[in-house]
């Protein structure tokens, strides 16, 4: 697994009265390709729109890597493929944002509340809860862990990939 470009983090917290507890499910891409242009391939390719709820949207860079947690887990990588966001439907605090994105890693057939914590896998504390992405550098707890040198983020990959097979 190549974790080269791996930059971002987003929690994704899905409204408390979605449809399923976890979004981005096999079961709820299915239901977004639906209403959206999206690939859902059984050989492995799966490109769909995902949600931010500010212009924040366009900071990832297209091909840049982000993982993404719900529920404390980590349940995809996704590769940013877009250049920019698209505007599409409102929530309760302003216009979505969407950035399209094809999973690079994740267990669609494993109960995902059996994964295990993030912090498990990270080896260090993601504390937001907003939905914007951020820089897994910008964590003071990053920082703590795996330093803040150039190599830093390239020991995190490895140790990440480590982790990430063996589930």
């Amino acid at each position: 697994m190549n974790l080269s470009s791996l930059k971002w983090v987003k929690v994704v917290t899905p409204p408390s009265d979605y449809q399923s507890r976890w979004a981005y499910s096999p079961k709820e891409i299915e239901e977004i390709g639906k209403e959206n242009p999206i690939i859902n391939s059984l050989h492995g390719l799966t490109i769909f729109p995902l949600g931010f709820k500010s212009e924040k949207a366009s900071y990832p860079d297209a091909g840049d890597l982000m993982l993404l947690t719900q529920h404390a887990k980590i349940t995809h990588i996704v590769e940013i493929v877009d250049s920019e966001p698209y505007k599409k439907g409102s929530h309760e605090k302003g216009l979505w944002f969407h950035r399209y994105v094809k999973i690079v890693w994740w267990k669609p057939e494993k109960n995902w509340e059996e994964l295990p914590h993030r912090e498990k896998i990270l080896e260090f504390d993601i504390s937001v809860r907003d939905g914007n992405p951020y820089q897994l550098t910008s964590f003071n707890s990053f920082i703590k862990k795996w330093g803040d040198g150039d190599n830093s983020l390239e020991a995190f990959k490895k140790h990440l990939v480590s982790k990430l097979v063996d589930l």
